[in-house]
């Protein structure tokens, strides 16, 4: 049986708080060998519709995006339209299932800026089609720990999230599964997924650390951050700069 490497929680420029260029992440993913990226920026489908067109058969792109909600954030992916953030949760939620999407939660028990959705997590189980049971920005392995034991608990897919946002990052995990051709087959593959976990180098969070730096003195970011970001965020949305996450 063929496997996919396929890689989970991609960001590209058009978050503002990444650099990751589209042909940057093309050179990726065929140094890398990798089959499939999904592509999940922050409330845009943009980047990853770019990275879809320019990428031709491979790497395979799922288009997803990181949907900024009322009680932290959630994953759409296979979407074919953008689903606006500030809702809640669960109206996001019902979004993404009525334009034949999956729901996935990321870091579902991080606690820094209001990403993770934590105790609103158990009150979207009926809706819940996967969880990241590894996000590689985690500093703390106790978050992580928490999404294991969640989606165990609930017998749920998992996914390990690389959630990537500087170059040269795009690497440090991932997860082999089987061929799929679409949300149902993708949630099945998931069933035998091989899953590879990782966390970010010590220089990725220096990185990260110096940006938040940065943004709270007023000086902005890099240029080449959000060089294509299509629309400015409220600022309690604006970043979720990849920080060590405490539990």
């Amino acid at each position: 049986m063929r496997l996919l490497k396929t890689v989970f929680h991609v960001h590209t420029d058009f978050s503002d708080d990444s650099n990751n260029a589209v042909e940057h992440l093309l050179d990726c993913a065929h140094r890398w060998g990798i089959d499939c990226l999904a592509v999940t920026d922050h409330d845009t489908i943009e980047g990853a519709q770019a990275l879809a067109a320019a990428a031709g058969p491979r790497p395979r792109v799922i288009v997803g995006e990181e949907i900024s909600t009322h009680d932290g954030h959630l994953i759409g992916l296979f979407l074919n339209e953008h689903v606006g953030p500030g809702r809640s949760a669960r109206e996001t939620a019902k979004a993404i299932r009525q334009q034949g999407g999956l729901v996935v939660v990321p870091h579902p028990f991080n606690s820094i800026f209001g990403c993770g959705l934590r105790s609103t997590t158990h009150d979207l189980l009926d809706l819940i089609d996967a969880v990241e049971v590894a996000n590689a920005q985690n500093f703390s392995p106790l978050p992580n720990r928490r999404a294991r034991q969640f989606a165990h608990r609930h017998h749920l897919p998992a996914l390990v999230g690389v959630d990537s946002h500087h170059r040269h990052s795009v690497h440090t995990c991932y997860q082999h599964i089987p061929e799929f051709d679409g949300p149902e087959s993708f949630l099945a593959a998931l069933r035998h997924a091989q899953l590879v976990p990782g966390r970010h180098t010590l220089g990725y969070f220096a990185r990260s650390a110096w940006l938040l730096a940065r943004y709270h003195l007023g000086l902005g970011t890099p240029a080449d951050y959000g060089r294509r970001c299509p629309m400015a965020r409220p600022k309690h949305h604006a970043r979720s700069l990849p920080v060590p996450i405490e539990p």
